[in-house]
């Protein structure tokens, strides 16, 4: 089975610096405003891959049908691990599709053998959000989200 995926819905993209990131997003690009949320309060109960909690810092743009989130480590976890050996840029993409969460999943670990990159759940362990890797053979981390 093959999915179906439409228009870009969100781009993920790893900064050093959220603050100088957001300043040329909106004087030098015109792409403002921005939502900067310190994500680790909410995702400090959640179980990710095999701890809990993200440490990470993010701005939110939500333009017209897409978004753009600027992720920035504030502390040790996957984020900061891909800045560390990839460095700053696009870390992930969600497509429009009518494929659930578990067909991703599914297709992701088929293509690569491998479990998402990142795995997020709600504390009673239902899926919150995930990325399919994909990286070796198509460059992508595939974001997929309960609704």
């Amino acid at each position: 089975m093959s999915l179906n995926m439409g228009k870009i819905l969100h781009l993920g993209i790893v900064v050093r610096d959220l603050e100088k990131a957001v300043q040329i997003y909106e004087e030098e690009l015109g792409i403002g405003p921005w939502e900067i949320m310190d994500a680790r309060p909410f995702f400090a109960t959640k179980p990710v891959n095999d701890s809990h909690g993200l440490n990470i810092i993010t701005a939110m743009f939500k333009g017209e049908g897409y978004e753009i989130e600027l992720v920035c480590p504030a502390g040790p976890g996957v984020y900061q691990d891909w800045l560390d050996t990839k460095g700053p840029g696009l870390h992930h993409i969600k497509f429009e599709s009518d494929a659930t969460y578990e067909e991703i999943v599914e297709t992701g670990k088929r293509v690569s053998g491998r479990a998402p990159y990142l795995d997020v759940r709600w504390e009673d362990g239902r899926p919150l959000v995930a990325y399919a890797d994909l990286l070796q053979e198509a460059g992508l981390l595939l974001e997929i989200g309960k609704e």
